[in-house]
């Protein structure tokens, strides 16, 4: 017989999941179309879309684009809106078999706090991923000249946490930006701000052009790569991270299967996000824990949370 394993992470010291493996914001959107189609009970937590304040149509489309080993996405962080959102959306991802963490964006101090504020006072949620790409770049119409400098973008990211910090002693997981600071400075100012978990890495910024009609593909030009081809930098990222500072960190970008969220693991990160492979099988992140499960098993490793960080271990 296999060795038992034990699947459990602690993300905090009061958030333990079941599993390692999350299901990453906007991959299945706010559930409401994925009853009787996706099986969650091994996932470790849902992440849902992140939420503003006020509802966001999203920007035109089209918002997606299949390239190499990847897709350009620009959504706009289309969402309902806080009210809205609890009062539609909210109790039937609070019924899901695995826990609920809620990604929110401010685009304000005072939208910031709003947010954490009325979230925390609902029973059932587990934690806040804090979207810190300032808002101009999520938008249509991504100009470079909308990115801060690297000073401005530490400062966003301290006093953004500082100020979700100051209304809800839940956990918060500082979802970094990939421009404007390096990561592990950006890791750092989260952390002195209040954030609990680090997660990296979002979207990289990226170009597709329709040769036919010599016009970029996207309305806005610019969009976020994910996917199989930005897995090496989201590993850099983990792996700078965790030099950075001591708290847990969530490892997304490219886990398309179990080897490599082991990868993300063995990296430094805590807990791995899976995203696009959803929308190539609604399933995958329990094939993704399923194999987990039997690597651990045939590599004699008894708890996952054993393998944070083992490559730097070993030099």
């Amino acid at each position: 017989m296999p060795p038992e394993v034990d699947l459990s992470i602690r993300l905090t010291p009061t958030c333990t999941l079941s599993s390692p493996v999350l299901i990453a914001s906007g991959a299945l959107g706010f559930a409401d179309t994925i009853e009787g189609a996706v099986d969650l009970e091994g996932a470790g937590a849902f992440i849902t879309p992140t939420l503003t304040l006020l509802s966001r149509q999203g920007n035109p489309m089209p918002r997606t684009v299949e390239v190499s080993a990847g897709l350009i996405h620009a959504n706009g962080l289309p969402n309902p809106g806080l009210s809205a959102f609890v009062q539609e959306d909210l109790p039937r991802l609070l019924s899901l078999p695995c826990p609920l963490i809620v990604s929110i964006h401010g685009e304000s101090r005072e939208a910031w706090q709003v947010l954490a504020g009325r979230l925390s006072a609902i029973q059932g949620i587990v934690g806040l991923e804090m979207n810190l790409t300032p808002t101009s770049l999520h938008s249509d119409g991504f100009r470079y000249g909308d990115v801060p400098n690297e000073a401005e973008a530490l400062q966003y990211i301290a006093e953004s946490l500082k100020s979700v910090r100051a209304v809800t002693s839940l956990p918060l997981i500082a979802k970094l930006p990939n421009i404007g600071a390096e990561i592990g400075a950006a890791s750092r100012a989260a952390v002195e701000g209040g954030a609990d978990v680090i997660a990296v890495s979002q979207a990289f910024p990226a170009v597709a052009i329709r040769l036919s009609g010599s016009q970029f593909r996207l309305p806005g030009v610019v969009g976020g790569l994910s996917g199989p081809a930005v897995k090496p930098l989201s590993l850099y990222q983990v792996w700078r991270v965790a030099q950075s500072v001591s708290v847990p960190i969530i490892g997304t970008g490219g886990v398309m299967c179990g080897e490599d969220a082991l990868e993300f693991l063995m990296a430094g990160a805590t807990a791995v996000g899976v995203g696009t492979a959803n929308f190539i099988h609604p399933n995958a992140s329990s094939q993704i824990l399923l194999e987990i499960r039997a690597w651990m098993e045939r590599s004699g490793v008894g708890e996952v949370a054993a393998l944070a960080g083992l490559a730097n271990k070993k030099g």
